[in-house]
Order: C-alpha cells, then structure tokens, then sequence
C-alpha cells in the first residue's frame, strides 16, 4: 500500500491531469521530445519524422499529463489508445510494431486499449526525501495510475501494452500483472507485448493504488467541466461511453470510501457474501 510520503508525492507535489486543450497537447510534445533527444536520436528514420510527437493514434486517444505543481511543470505523459466501433484505426500500433498481427490479440470485443508513450523527463527536480531513482520509479506509478482512472471511466475489455522488459518487472512488483503474450521484438529497442484485462488490472492493483485512484476520480467529478468538453468534442467518444455520472453518485454517497466493486458497476463484496 501507498505509504502517506507517497500520496502526498503524488497529490500535492505532483498533480495527474487529461490532457485536452491546444497547450496541454503542446506540453506532451515538449516531454516526448526530451525523451526522444534522450534516449532515441540514435535512430535516423525516428529523427526525420513528426509522429513520435504527435500523429494520428493521438488523436484517438486520452492523453494524461504529470505536473510538478511548485514549478508548474510538466514532467510526464502518458497515452491510453482506444478502439470502438467509431473509430478510423481499427489495430492496435502495438500490431503494427509487432509488423504482424499477433493471433494472441483479440479486435473483437471492443472497446480495447492500449497503454503506450509512458514518457519522463530526463532532468526531474530534485526531491528532499527521495533518491532520484526512487523518485522515477514512484513518478512511474503515478503516471499508470493515471491509466487506472482511465480503465474506470472508460469500460474497455482487454488493456494492451508493448514494454521494456524492466518496466513490466516495476509494475509487476505493484501487482500489475500484464501477461506476456507474445516474443520480444526490437522496436527502437526490445520490447515485449503484454495483456490484461481490465477488471483484473483494476482489482488486482486495488490495494496499492486505490487510495490514489479514488482522490483523482473525486476531484475530477467534483470538477469534471474540461474533461466533459474533452469528450464532446471527441468524434469518437460520447457522455454515455464514460463512467463519469454514476460515479459522482457514488461519491456523493460514500466518498473516498466507495467500494471498488460499486466503481466497477457491481455489487460491493459484503453485499455479494450476504446474499449467498
């Protein structure tokens, strides 16, 4: 479970936000590039071209944005792709990094989405407490909570993702427990396509990220303006796709104490014990 030092990390000092205005599309591009300068110039087609920054699989996708609040940076992104029955791109760009279409992969059962671009600053701002590879490593974690939200308002089946090795062993250890589900590919280094589906991931990370999940989603249902301009201006999304409204019931009656089976449109466990 999160201790207390890692809440207030991740509430007050740092702040998870959807991306959804012009600027805030200009800051991931800003963080994307510093990775790219970073860690993938070394690849010449990479550096000639525009969509590592921004291309078309941004436009069909939620976005979120790391903010360091003292500095009023942006420090990381993240981006969760989706396919539904609107959407133009019906494959996943895991697919089409893979070059093939993996048989373990599955554009039935719709909507599906895929974690990818989980992108951190090079350079961080120095933290009081925790060492700078602790720090990434907890900034890691916020950026995937970020993703959890999105798996709670957005009721996708099956959660992709094509990752560093040691990546997944990070997530892993927060049991988040993508299963591989086909072999490691050199794509701008190796990387190895994950799945899990997305009660699962949600339940299984419950523990450890709950806390975090529940603040985030309280506060955007307290104030959910942007993110609802967000979706009425996606061609590809309507209000009846997200969680939103019955979760700011929920809230309303139990707070931050709302029962995750209730967030996930269930009987909460208690209920279920009850009445077998």
């Amino acid at each position: 479970m999160f201790s207390e030092e890692i809440f207030t990390l991740l509430t007050q000092e740092y702040s998870i936000s959807l991306a959804t205005s012009k600027k805030d599309f200009e800051e991931v591009k800003k963080i994307r590039d510093d990775v790219f300068n970073h860690r993938y110039a070394i690849y010449p087609e990479l550096k000639k071209s525009s969509w590592y920054l921004y291309g078309e699989d941004d436009k069909q996708s939620f976005i979120y944005l790391l903010k360091h609040n003292l500095s009023n940076t942006y420090i990381g992104t993240v981006r969760v792709f989706f396919i539904n029955n609107k959407t133009p791109i019906k494959t996943l760009p895991l697919q089409r990094s893979l070059n093939d279409t993996n048989k373990n992969i599955s554009t039935k059962d719709l909507p599906i989405v895929e974690i990818s671009r989980g992108s951190l600053l090079n350079k961080i701002p120095k933290h009081s407490i925790f060492s700078a590879l602790t720090l990434r490593t907890y900034l890691t974690y916020g950026l995937m909570i970020a993703t959890r939200i999105n798996f709670l308002l957005y009721h996708s089946s099956i959660v992709y993702s094509l990752m560093e090795p040691s990546l997944h062993r990070i997530l892993k250890r927060q049991k988040v427990n993508f299963v591989q589900i086909g072999e490691a590919v050199n794509y701008y280094g190796i990387r190895i396509p994950y799945a899990v589906s997305r009660e699962t991931l949600i339940n299984d990370t419950e523990k450890f990220m709950g806390k975090l999940t529940k603040y985030y989603l309280k506060t955007l249902c307290e104030n959910p303006h942007s993110f609802l301009n967000y979706i009425d201006e996606n061609p590809y999304l309507s209000r009846s796709d997200i969680e939103l409204n019955r979760m700011s019931k929920l809230f309303e009656k139990y707070g931050e104490d709302v029962d995750i089976n209730l967030l996930l449109g269930k009987e909460p466990l208690t209920q279920q014990i009850s009445t077998v």
